[in-house]
């Protein structure tokens, strides 16, 4: 049974010390400022250079953004865990770190991680300091390294070209490192995610998760598929609350993600199937696309009068153990085994 993850009492109570530390936050503002961010962020209205430079924009951003986006990397790196060992007290790069993000994920899912955040903007890290409670390494470019882990959240939708974040992968990673991208489940920026994947791949790195050993993108071949995750989470009441005055839905993790690595372990294992779209059904009938180690997507199949309780009970993201591999409707010998159980709270 799946528990949805949660934001930590002790990071919203300090998110709360830090609207009491803004003098405390106007509604009719705070609110304003996050439909101007969402329009950047959606490609409604360019994004501007350096947004986080203004403190309306980035208080909002600390505000409504970043409980949303601290979930999207803690549930990535949870599942990393589950495949990879991390070394203890790992050096960790958050690229594009802003108000520290990707660095509070890491702080509280890793074991005494070493951080350095990266950013032009320097109240950003100011903020992010305030909000790790601890003094940061920071710098405005990355430091050579090497770094067992590399985070980059959200940072593609600001670089127009991912050359940037591939020379980190190339010059600062350690060889059992990873490379960590999460990006938006918006199509335009999935898809280029997906892109950049299968150039990752041709240029002799692993894609460790969330694919699972395919030597280029199936779903690339399919124009109105691809590749994000729906994920279950209890937003704060906070979010919620503004949620419903924006008209917005938060109501559930959307994003899409690569963790890269050259020497390091995967996800991939035999018989191991990513189900990478809704679970649909009709007519007595239960589907979904399969995405495994094969160059083409698999339409899984079940009738559901044979129950398969952990195939009915999948959803997105889910990886699941199918032997004999599925080609279509399962065979009647089909046994369905979850693997990954790391979108989950603990």
């Amino acid at each position: 049974m799946r528990t949805p993850v949660a934001i930590p009492p002790e990071l919203l109570e300090r998110i709360s010390e830090y609207r009491r530390r803004e003098g405390g936050l106007r509604r009719e503002s705070l609110v304003e400022a996050i439909r101007s961010l969402s329009r950047m962020f959606t490609g409604e209205r360019p994004l501007e250079a350096g947004y986080l430079s203004k403190r309306a924009l980035r208080r909002a951003y600390v505000c409504y953004y970043l409980p949303v986006n601290y979930a999207k990397v803690r549930i990535v790196l949870r599942e990393l865990k589950g495949f990879a060992t991390l070394p203890k007290e790992p050096r960790v790069l958050d690229f594009g770190a802003g108000p520290g993000t990707a660095s509070l994920a890491a702080a509280d899912e890793l074991d005494h991680p070493r951080l350095t955040l990266v950013d032009v903007v320097d109240e950003a890290l100011d903020d992010a300091e305030f909000l790790l409670n601890r003094p940061i390494e920071r710098a405005a470019d990355p430091p050579s390294g090497p770094f067992d882990l590399i985070l980059a959240a959200n940072v593609f939708g600001e670089l127009p070209d991912p050359a940037p974040v591939r020379r980190l992968l190339d010059t600062a990673l350690a060889p059992g490192g990873y490379l960590v991208v999460i990006d938006s489940a918006l199509p335009t920026a999935a898809r280029r995610v997906m892109t950049w994947r299968d150039e990752l791949v041709a240029g002799g790195y692993r894609v460790a998760a969330p694919c699972l050993g395919a030597a280029s993108c199936p779903m690339r071949r399919h124009g109105d598929l691809w590749c994000h995750q729906d994920l279950p989470w209890n937003p704060p009441k906070g979010q919620e609350e503004l949620d419903r005055e924006l008209g917005f839905d938060k109501g559930s993790l959307k994003f899409s993600y690569l963790v890269v690595t050259r020497e390091g372990a995967a996800l991939q294992g035999p018989n191991r199937w990513r189900v990478v779209s809704n679970l649909h059904r009709s007519k007595g009938k239960a589907w979904a696309w399969l995405c495994g180690a094969k160059e083409e997507l698999v339409r899984g199949e079940l009738l559901t009068r044979r129950r398969i309780p952990e195939f009915e009970r999948a959803r997105r993201g889910d990886v699941l153990e199918i032997s004999p591999d599925p080609t279509g409707r399962f065979a009647e010998e089909t046994r369905v085994r979850p693997v990954n159980t790391t979108f989950t709270e603990r």
